[in-house]
């Protein structure tokens, strides 16, 4: 029987344990990899063939959408499952679009993560009910009101700041840039995510795991 290499990558240990003891109770043919954030896993990766992923999104050092962008670039053999607690619309299609394999939240049952694993592996992909409902409302009536998540690295730097409560000016000096370049990336965060106001897009940022609390 082929043995399948699965990489778990979450920053909280007892989580990357507890998986790893549950989906052996299930399979006998797996092989496990662990990291607690992205730049680990993208280690993981370059010294070893890995079959599968499971990604969590809110990580230190490199979130799981950042993973999954550099996964899909430099790794595009091995399939990726983000396994998060985090359910907004905008954050499942923007995943998609970035080429997830499957979307799983942290409450799912059990056996519908082992099955997830098994048609990922046999067919490529597992959309359960929650992506199809959300891919179909993103195409239909929600083409127009869901956050466009296409952050660049300096606008995700940019919020975490505003996170912080600093202002536009002390943004500036710690980051070196002038007040208009600054301003521009706080434009561009709202136009993107369809946010009206700083209490918005924290709010967004928050449901999505782009930021911590």
């Amino acid at each position: 029987m082929k043995v399948i290499h699965i990489l778990i990558v979450d920053d909280h240990t007892i989580f990357r344990k507890s998986l790893v003891r549950l989906l052996s109770t299930f399979e006998q043919n797996l092989h496990f990899y662990e990291a607690a954030n992205g730049l680990e896993a993208l280690e993981v990766l370059k010294l070893n063939r890995i079959d599968l992923a499971i990604v969590d999104i809110q990580m230190p050092k490199m979130n799981g959408i950042d993973l999954l962008r550099h996964s899909k670039e430099q790794f595009p053999a091995t399939r990726c499952i983000i396994l998060t607690q985090f359910d907004e619309p905008s954050l499942i299609v923007h995943l998609i679009q970035l080429g997830a394999d499957g979307f799983l939240l942290k409450e799912c049952h059990p056996e519908e993560l082992v099955l997830a694993i098994r048609q990922v592996r046999s067919e490529g992909q597992y959309y359960n009910k929650l992506v199809a409902d959300t891919l179909d409302y993103a195409l239909n009536k929600g083409r127009k009101t869901l956050a466009n998540l296409n952050i660049t690295p300096r606008e995700y730097q940019v919020a975490e700041l505003l996170k912080n409560g600093l202002t536009n000016k002390e943004i500036a000096d710690r980051m070196g840039l002038s007040h208009p370049t600054v301003e521009t990336y706080r434009k561009s965060l709202m136009e993107k995510t369809n946010c009206t106001n700083l209490a918005e897009l924290l709010k967004l940022l928050y449901n999505t795991g782009l930021v911590g609390k």
